[in-house]
């Protein structure tokens, strides 16, 4: 979960600091959003994955 975070945080920078990047609409959303989008996705599974596995369960 801080992963993902940490790469919203990241693009939020880079966005304010460099702008969005050159090129098509379309090629500028999946560079800004590609990132943080598939670590969104693939961090649910990965908890899951550790939870039914080896038994590690996250508390907040």
């Amino acid at each position: 979960m801080l992963t993902a975070v940490l790469v919203r945080a990241v693009t939020i920078f880079n966005l304010i600091a460099e702008g969005t990047p050159e090129g098509p609409v379309a090629a500028q959303l999946c560079s800004l959003l590609g990132g943080p989008l598939s670590v969104t996705a693939v961090s649910p599974r990965e908890l899951r994955r550790m939870r039914t596995r080896h038994g590690v369960v996250l508390r907040g």
